[in-house]
Protein backbone atom coordinates (compact mmCIF):
# COMPACT_ATOMS: atom_id res chain seq x y z
CA UNK A 1 0.00 0.00 0.00
CA UNK A 2 1.22 3.45 -0.69
CA UNK A 3 2.33 5.40 2.51
CA UNK A 4 -0.48 7.54 3.95
CA UNK A 5 1.32 10.85 2.73
CA UNK A 6 3.30 12.32 0.50
CA UNK A 7 6.17 14.49 2.59
CA UNK A 8 9.05 13.94 0.56
CA UNK A 9 10.36 12.47 -2.58
CA UNK A 10 12.07 9.63 0.05
CA UNK A 11 7.93 8.65 0.03
CA UNK A 12 8.18 7.15 -3.47
CA UNK A 13 9.91 4.01 -5.12
CA UNK A 14 10.52 4.07 -8.67
CA UNK A 15 7.30 2.02 -8.92
CA UNK A 16 5.54 4.38 -7.46
CA UNK A 17 6.53 6.78 -8.82
CA UNK A 18 6.14 5.19 -12.70
CA UNK A 19 2.25 4.81 -11.15
CA UNK A 20 1.90 8.82 -10.55
CA UNK A 21 3.31 8.96 -14.05
CA UNK A 22 1.01 6.38 -15.70
CA UNK A 23 -2.07 7.96 -14.26
CA UNK A 24 -1.42 11.73 -14.87
CA UNK A 25 -0.89 10.85 -18.41
CA UNK A 26 -4.27 9.33 -18.42
CA UNK A 27 -5.75 11.71 -17.06
CA UNK A 28 -4.09 14.50 -19.24
CA UNK A 29 -5.02 11.96 -22.64
CA UNK A 30 -8.71 11.62 -21.41
CA UNK A 31 -9.35 15.29 -20.23
CA UNK A 32 -11.25 16.89 -22.85
CA UNK A 33 -15.21 16.11 -22.25
CA UNK A 34 -14.58 13.39 -19.31
CA UNK A 35 -16.18 13.28 -16.43
CA UNK A 36 -13.54 12.44 -13.61
CA UNK A 37 -14.92 11.17 -9.94
CA UNK A 38 -12.20 9.85 -8.18
CA UNK A 39 -13.01 12.79 -5.72
CA UNK A 40 -16.39 13.37 -5.47
CA UNK A 41 -17.42 13.59 -1.79
CA UNK A 42 -14.02 14.27 -0.94
CA UNK A 43 -12.80 17.70 0.81
CA UNK A 44 -9.35 18.45 0.05
CA UNK A 45 -8.06 21.12 2.13
CA UNK A 46 -5.11 23.71 0.42
CA UNK A 47 -3.64 25.59 3.21
CA UNK A 48 -0.62 27.88 1.78
CA UNK A 49 1.74 29.58 4.98
CA UNK A 50 4.13 30.96 1.88
CA UNK A 51 2.47 32.38 -1.47
CA UNK A 52 1.95 30.31 -3.87
CA UNK A 53 0.49 30.70 -7.48
CA UNK A 54 1.42 27.91 -9.95
CA UNK A 55 1.55 25.08 -7.23
CA UNK A 56 -1.58 26.32 -5.12
CA UNK A 57 -3.99 26.90 -8.13
CA UNK A 58 -2.92 23.59 -10.06
CA UNK A 59 -3.82 21.58 -6.95
CA UNK A 60 -6.90 23.20 -6.77
CA UNK A 61 -7.60 23.06 -10.15
CA UNK A 62 -6.58 19.18 -9.96
CA UNK A 63 -9.19 18.44 -7.16
CA UNK A 64 -12.02 19.94 -8.86
CA UNK A 65 -11.52 18.11 -12.25
CA UNK A 66 -11.75 14.75 -9.72
CA UNK A 67 -15.01 15.82 -8.29
CA UNK A 68 -13.70 17.00 -5.45
CA UNK A 69 -14.67 19.34 -3.06
CA UNK A 70 -11.69 22.59 -2.48
CA UNK A 71 -11.26 24.17 1.18
CA UNK A 72 -8.74 26.94 0.52
CA UNK A 73 -8.21 27.52 4.04
CA UNK A 74 -6.24 30.83 4.87
CA UNK A 75 -3.88 31.18 7.48
CA UNK A 76 -4.60 34.71 8.41
CA UNK A 77 -7.64 33.74 9.00
CA UNK A 78 -7.36 30.51 11.02
CA UNK A 79 -7.71 29.64 14.68
CA UNK A 80 -3.62 30.11 14.99
CA UNK A 81 -4.18 33.96 15.70
CA UNK A 82 -6.36 32.77 18.80
CA UNK A 83 -3.20 30.99 20.15
CA UNK A 84 -4.75 27.33 19.04
CA UNK A 85 -1.25 25.02 17.77
CA UNK A 86 -0.89 24.02 13.47
CA UNK A 87 -1.37 20.34 15.49
CA UNK A 88 -4.30 21.59 16.84
CA UNK A 89 -5.64 23.29 13.68
CA UNK A 90 -5.06 19.71 11.51
CA UNK A 91 -6.41 17.53 14.17
CA UNK A 92 -9.90 19.89 13.59
CA UNK A 93 -9.84 19.56 10.10
CA UNK A 94 -10.00 15.75 10.10
CA UNK A 95 -12.80 16.35 12.48
CA UNK A 96 -14.70 18.38 10.12
CA UNK A 97 -14.04 15.77 7.56
CA UNK A 98 -11.20 16.84 5.29
CA UNK A 99 -9.76 13.72 3.46
CA UNK A 100 -6.56 15.26 2.40
CA UNK A 101 -4.62 18.57 3.35
CA UNK A 102 -2.20 20.17 0.73
CA UNK A 103 0.08 22.66 2.68
CA UNK A 104 2.94 24.97 2.08
CA UNK A 105 4.87 26.16 5.00
CA UNK A 106 7.79 27.88 5.23
CA UNK A 107 9.21 25.33 8.69
CA UNK A 108 10.72 21.82 7.34
CA UNK A 109 9.84 19.13 8.87
CA UNK A 110 6.86 20.82 10.79
CA UNK A 111 4.09 18.66 8.96
CA UNK A 112 6.37 15.23 9.55
CA UNK A 113 5.47 15.61 13.10
CA UNK A 114 1.62 15.60 12.57
CA UNK A 115 1.18 13.58 10.18
CA UNK A 116 1.31 10.79 12.64
CA UNK A 117 -1.85 12.07 14.58
CA UNK A 118 -3.93 12.63 11.55
CA UNK A 119 -5.75 9.84 9.77
CA UNK A 120 -6.10 11.18 6.90
CA UNK A 121 -3.12 12.09 3.90
CA UNK A 122 -0.57 15.27 4.04
CA UNK A 123 0.66 16.63 0.83
CA UNK A 124 3.86 18.66 0.77
CA UNK A 125 3.13 21.51 -1.77
CA UNK A 126 6.58 22.89 -0.46
CA UNK A 127 8.27 23.10 2.06
CA UNK A 128 10.48 25.71 3.11
CA UNK A 129 14.22 24.50 1.56
CA UNK A 130 13.71 21.03 2.48
CA UNK A 131 11.42 19.51 0.00
CA UNK A 132 8.77 19.97 -3.09
CA UNK A 133 7.62 16.42 -4.34
CA UNK A 134 4.88 17.40 -6.96
CA UNK A 135 7.29 19.75 -8.52
CA UNK A 136 10.00 16.90 -8.79
CA UNK A 137 7.37 14.54 -10.10
CA UNK A 138 5.67 17.32 -12.83
CA UNK A 139 9.58 17.94 -13.96
CA UNK A 140 9.92 14.21 -14.39
CA UNK A 141 6.71 13.44 -16.27
CA UNK A 142 7.08 16.07 -18.08
CA UNK A 143 10.45 15.00 -19.43
CA UNK A 144 8.97 11.53 -19.72
CA UNK A 145 6.70 13.01 -21.76
CA UNK A 146 9.07 14.96 -24.36
CA UNK A 147 10.44 11.27 -25.35
CA UNK A 148 13.58 11.82 -22.64
CA UNK A 149 15.90 8.90 -21.58
CA UNK A 150 16.54 9.51 -18.34
CA UNK A 151 19.23 6.83 -17.57
CA UNK A 152 22.54 8.53 -18.50
CA UNK A 153 20.40 11.57 -18.74
CA UNK A 154 22.82 15.14 -17.64
CA UNK A 155 21.55 17.68 -16.08
CA UNK A 156 22.62 20.77 -15.43
CA UNK A 157 20.99 22.91 -12.97
CA UNK A 158 21.70 26.58 -11.74
CA UNK A 159 20.73 28.76 -9.38
CA UNK A 160 20.01 28.98 -5.87
CA UNK A 161 20.90 25.64 -4.90
CA UNK A 162 21.25 26.39 -0.98
CA UNK A 163 17.81 27.52 -0.84
CA UNK A 164 16.02 25.16 -3.17
CA UNK A 165 13.12 22.63 -2.16
CA UNK A 166 13.04 21.82 -5.92
CA UNK A 167 17.12 20.89 -6.17
CA UNK A 168 16.64 18.70 -2.50
CA UNK A 169 13.60 16.74 -4.50
CA UNK A 170 15.53 16.22 -7.13
CA UNK A 171 18.81 15.06 -5.66
CA UNK A 172 16.50 11.83 -4.95
CA UNK A 173 14.35 11.94 -7.89
CA UNK A 174 16.56 12.59 -10.89
CA UNK A 175 19.21 9.94 -9.77
CA UNK A 176 16.53 7.30 -8.60
CA UNK A 177 15.87 7.43 -12.70
CA UNK A 178 19.92 7.18 -13.16
CA UNK A 179 20.15 10.63 -14.06
CA UNK A 180 23.29 12.61 -13.11
CA UNK A 181 23.19 16.25 -11.88
CA UNK A 182 25.92 18.98 -12.27
CA UNK A 183 25.05 21.72 -9.58
CA UNK A 184 25.82 25.30 -10.63
CA UNK A 185 25.98 28.41 -8.77
CA UNK A 186 27.62 31.02 -6.73
CA UNK A 187 29.92 29.45 -3.69
CA UNK A 188 27.13 30.98 -1.46
CA UNK A 189 24.13 29.23 -2.83
CA UNK A 190 26.27 26.09 -3.63
CA UNK A 191 28.24 25.05 -0.68
CA UNK A 192 30.23 22.06 -0.91
CA UNK A 193 28.65 20.40 2.08
CA UNK A 194 25.61 20.40 0.48
CA UNK A 195 26.53 18.78 -2.39
CA UNK A 196 25.29 14.76 -2.56
CA UNK A 197 27.75 12.51 -2.69
CA UNK A 198 28.56 10.96 -6.50
CA UNK A 199 27.28 14.42 -7.53
CA UNK A 200 29.37 17.01 -9.63
CA UNK A 201 28.78 20.76 -8.93
CA UNK A 202 30.82 23.99 -10.65
CA UNK A 203 30.55 27.69 -9.71
CA UNK A 204 30.94 28.52 -13.80
CA UNK A 205 28.08 27.94 -15.72
CA UNK A 206 30.23 28.42 -18.76
CA UNK A 207 32.31 25.86 -17.88
CA UNK A 208 29.47 23.32 -17.77
CA UNK A 209 26.55 24.29 -19.79
CA UNK A 210 28.05 22.77 -23.32
CA UNK A 211 27.82 19.11 -21.70
CA UNK A 212 24.02 19.58 -20.37
CA UNK A 213 20.84 17.71 -21.47
CA UNK A 214 18.86 19.85 -19.77
CA UNK A 215 18.95 23.20 -18.25
CA UNK A 216 17.17 23.95 -15.15
CA UNK A 217 17.43 27.17 -13.92
CA UNK A 218 16.41 27.92 -10.56
CA UNK A 219 14.98 30.67 -9.71
CA UNK A 220 16.64 33.56 -7.66
CA UNK A 221 14.89 35.55 -4.79
CA UNK A 222 15.90 38.78 -5.52
CA UNK A 223 16.28 39.82 -1.98
CA UNK A 224 19.00 37.32 -1.94
CA UNK A 225 21.15 37.66 -4.63
CA UNK A 226 21.52 41.34 -3.84
CA UNK A 227 23.65 40.62 -0.77
CA UNK A 228 26.16 38.70 -3.21
CA UNK A 229 25.72 40.92 -6.43
CA UNK A 230 25.53 44.52 -7.01
CA UNK A 231 22.76 43.71 -9.08
CA UNK A 232 20.68 41.47 -10.88
CA UNK A 233 22.07 42.29 -13.99
CA UNK A 234 25.59 41.14 -12.30
CA UNK A 235 23.85 37.90 -11.62
CA UNK A 236 22.86 37.25 -14.94
CA UNK A 237 26.19 37.89 -16.85
CA UNK A 238 27.30 34.95 -14.56
CA UNK A 239 24.80 32.33 -14.59
CA UNK A 240 21.75 33.62 -16.52
CA UNK A 241 20.60 31.98 -19.90
CA UNK A 242 21.40 34.69 -22.49
CA UNK A 243 21.41 34.49 -26.82
CA UNK A 244 24.61 33.82 -26.18
CA UNK A 245 24.90 30.90 -23.86
CA UNK A 246 21.72 29.49 -26.11
CA UNK A 247 24.92 28.71 -28.89
CA UNK A 248 26.64 26.47 -26.08
CA UNK A 249 23.83 24.45 -25.42
CA UNK A 250 23.81 20.92 -26.97
CA UNK A 251 20.96 20.25 -30.00
CA UNK A 252 18.30 18.48 -28.31
CA UNK A 253 19.04 20.37 -24.71
CA UNK A 254 15.95 21.22 -22.98
CA UNK A 255 15.32 24.43 -20.84
CA UNK A 256 13.23 23.95 -17.58
CA UNK A 257 12.53 25.83 -14.48
CA UNK A 258 9.72 25.62 -11.84
CA UNK A 259 8.38 29.28 -11.93
CA UNK A 260 8.12 31.86 -11.71
CA UNK A 261 11.33 32.73 -13.72
CA UNK A 262 12.64 36.52 -13.43
CA UNK A 263 13.11 37.38 -17.14
CA UNK A 264 16.40 39.16 -17.16
CA UNK A 265 17.72 37.01 -14.45
CA UNK A 266 17.81 33.38 -14.91
CA UNK A 267 16.54 33.87 -18.65
CA UNK A 268 17.63 36.75 -20.92
CA UNK A 269 14.29 37.56 -22.92
CA UNK A 270 16.22 37.70 -25.75
CA UNK A 271 17.00 34.02 -25.09
CA UNK A 272 13.23 33.69 -24.42
CA UNK A 273 12.28 34.91 -27.71
CA UNK A 274 15.01 32.76 -29.66
CA UNK A 275 13.62 29.84 -27.92
CA UNK A 276 10.37 30.07 -28.47
CA UNK A 277 10.50 31.33 -32.06
CA UNK A 278 13.21 29.21 -32.80
CA UNK A 279 13.34 26.37 -30.75
CA UNK A 280 10.05 25.68 -29.43
CA UNK A 281 10.69 22.09 -28.67
CA UNK A 282 13.37 22.61 -26.42
CA UNK A 283 12.00 25.22 -23.86
CA UNK A 284 9.61 23.08 -21.68
CA UNK A 285 8.60 25.95 -18.46
CA UNK A 286 5.39 25.87 -19.62
CA UNK A 287 4.64 22.42 -20.37
CA UNK A 288 6.03 22.31 -16.65
CA UNK A 289 2.95 24.37 -15.25
CA UNK A 290 0.01 22.50 -17.53
CA UNK A 291 1.52 18.63 -16.41
CA UNK A 292 1.38 20.09 -12.88
CA UNK A 293 -2.20 19.73 -12.98
CA UNK A 294 -2.57 16.23 -14.45
CA UNK A 295 0.32 15.04 -11.91
CA UNK A 296 -1.27 16.29 -9.16
CA UNK A 297 -4.38 14.93 -10.07
CA UNK A 298 -2.93 11.03 -10.07
CA UNK A 299 -1.20 12.25 -6.59
CA UNK A 300 -4.66 13.22 -5.03
CA UNK A 301 -6.13 10.08 -6.65
CA UNK A 302 -3.25 7.44 -5.58
CA UNK A 303 -2.51 9.13 -1.83
CA UNK A 304 -6.43 9.41 -0.99
CA UNK A 305 -7.43 6.03 -2.53
CA UNK A 306 -4.27 4.41 -1.12
CA UNK A 307 -3.96 1.97 -4.10
CA UNK A 308 -0.58 3.11 -4.98
CA UNK A 309 2.40 0.53 -4.34
CA UNK A 310 5.01 1.95 -1.98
Amino acid sequence: MFPGNLLSIEDLSVPAMDEIFERAAYYKAKDRGANFTALKGKNIVLSFWEPSTRTRVSFELAARKLGGNVIDLRPDQNSEKKGESLEDTVRTLGSLGANALVYRHKVPGLFGKIAGLVDFPLINGGEGCYQHPTQALLDIFTLKEAGVVLSGLEVVMAGDILHSRVARSHFLALPAYGARMTLVGPPAFLPPELVPPGMGYSYSLDDVLPRGDVLYLLRVQTERHRRLFSSSAEYAAMYGLNEKRLAALKEKTFVMHPGPVNLGVELSRGALHVLEKVYPEKILIQKQVQNGVYVRMAVLDLVISGRMMA
